[in-house]
């Protein structure tokens, strides 16, 4: 996977310690095999995250929505870096790897919705969670 898509300040550039391979862990358990398996999932690795607490780096196959408000056909393979913040809450930002662009960021994420909001990187049902599909 291409880890270029996400930006480390110079702190990050050392690799993960054992926290931030707990972490990893942590996140790897709690998502379980059945949501990776939908998201198509690859080349999971441990990482110090966004905010240097530990993090989950993936490789995910997105059907995204399309301006019709329906799936598209052609999955697009995308990075997905999920990380523990400061405030022990769960972010959890997705780039296109072929354009390297932002696709969603969901913040203040519980570890009790973490499998929700994965799923949900583009439409879970009638709620949209990707602020990119909020209407006003």
């Amino acid at each position: 996977m291409n880890k270029a898509i996400f930006i480390y300040d110079q702190l990050a550039v050392c690799s993960p310690t054992e926290e931030h391979h707990t972490t990893a862990i942590q996140f790897r358990q709690v998502l379980g095999v059945n949501v990776l398996a939908s998201l198509g999932a690859s080349d999971l690795t441990a990482v110090p995250g966004t905010h240097q607490r530990g993090g989950l780096l993936l490789t995910v196959r997105v059907l995204p929505m399309t301006k019709r408000g329906t799936r598209g056909t052609q999955p697009r393979k995308m990075g997905i870096m999920i990380s523990l913040t400061p405030a022990d809450e769960i972010e959890i930002e997705a780039r296109e790897i072929t354009r390297g662009t932002e696709h969603a960021k969901i913040e203040g994420v519980g570890i009790e919705q973490l499998q929700r909001a994965t799923l949900a990187i583009d439409y879970d049902g009638p709620e949209v969670l990707n602020p990119r599909y909020w209407t006003n």
